[in-house]
């Protein structure tokens, strides 16, 4: 069983039926949530137009609808332009000939005043072949009235669904105009809140005055200010120079007393290596003298025997 023969079955019919007038009711009450401004409106809205698009995604499965063509069985619905008689009355004349008797001719000009052609003949031959084609799609129409009462019950649901819209539409355009109103008031104020605005920014324009011609004096001062900073800057700048030099000369200097201390450290430990030396050379004469002060002792013990 493929789609189209499951849409064009009662069970879809019915279930297309329910869809809509179920589907409908939702996207209203999600409207009516909306403009009413009630708690979860929000959410409300978002249901009922996705239940919407449900429906519409479920629409594009319907069958279209036929349209019978009546012109088949009547062909006098569908009538004859003027452009078409004036081409079919040279063609009725060639058909009737010159020389036919007189009963003829009257049956000629009879079928020619009332228009009556051999294609309108052939054109009723069609419809009458067309007839029993159409009888045999009787049961369609018979569907397409089923879809038709249908619609008709839809518009009905629409229609009051329209009338209660209106409603809430009635309540909601009050309340605007409520609201129109109290923002009217609020200009108002705001209008009053602007002219004194207005006074309040000519006394500051005044003081803004005053303030301007109390900064020129201010930026006299500052110029005659920025003037000596300029000046003790540069004496700054002069003894800063000198510091410099004095700095220099100063490092100089301790370099060479760290040199004659340096110098002066050798000196001293020269010097008592010196010392020392001189400390042993006493100690060897002290000696040297115990020596030759025995031997002359001993020179004289000998010298009186």
């Amino acid at each position: 069983m493929n789609i189209s023969e499951i849409v064009q079955s009662s069970g879809w019919k019915n279930f297309m039926a329910k869809l809509y007038g179920l589907g409908a009711s939702v996207v209203i009450v999600g409207a009516l949530f909306k403009i009413q401004h009630w708690p979860a409106a929000g959410l409300f809205l978002t249901v009922g137009l996705l239940t919407e698009a449900t429906i519409f995604f479920f629409s594009a499965f319907e069958p279209l609808h036929e349209e019978v063509d009546w012109t088949l069985v009547y062909p006098e619905l569908a009538g004859i332009s003027e452009d078409e008689a004036e081409e079919l009355r040279p063609a009725s004349a060639r058909s009737r000939g010159g020389d036919g008797s007189s009963a003829l001719e009257k049956f000629d000009a009879l079928l020619e005043k009332a228009e009556i052609t051999p294609d309108l003949f052939r054109k009723l031959g069609q419809g009458m072949e067309n007839l029993s084609q159409t009888a045999s799609k009787l049961g369609n129409i018979a569907d397409a009235s089923v879809v038709t009462n249908e619609f008709v019950g839809k518009v009905k649901n629409a229609s009051e669904s329209v009338e209660k819209l209106s409603g809430a539409y009635q309540e909601s355009t009050e309340k605007l105009a409520e609201s129109v109103g109290e923002l009217t008031d609020s200009y108002k104020n705001t209008a009053t809140i602007i002219a004194q605005s207005g006074n309040n920014y000519e006394s500051l324009s005044g003081s803004i005055l005053s303030i301007s011609e109390g900064s020129k004096s201010y930026n006299e001062q500052l110029e005659a200010l920025n003037k000596n900073l300029s000046a003790l800057n540069a004496v700054y700048e002069l003894q800063l120079q000198g510091t410099n030099d004095q700095i220099k000369a100063t490092e100089k200097m301790y370099a060479g007393m760290n040199e004659m201390l340096d110098d002066l450290k050798e000196s001293a430990q020269d010097t008592k290596k010196y010392r020392e030396e001189v400390s042993r050379l006493s100690q060897n004469l002290a000696a040297l003298n115990t020596v030759y002060g025995n031997m002359l002792a001993a020179m004289n013990v000998r010298s009186n025997p």
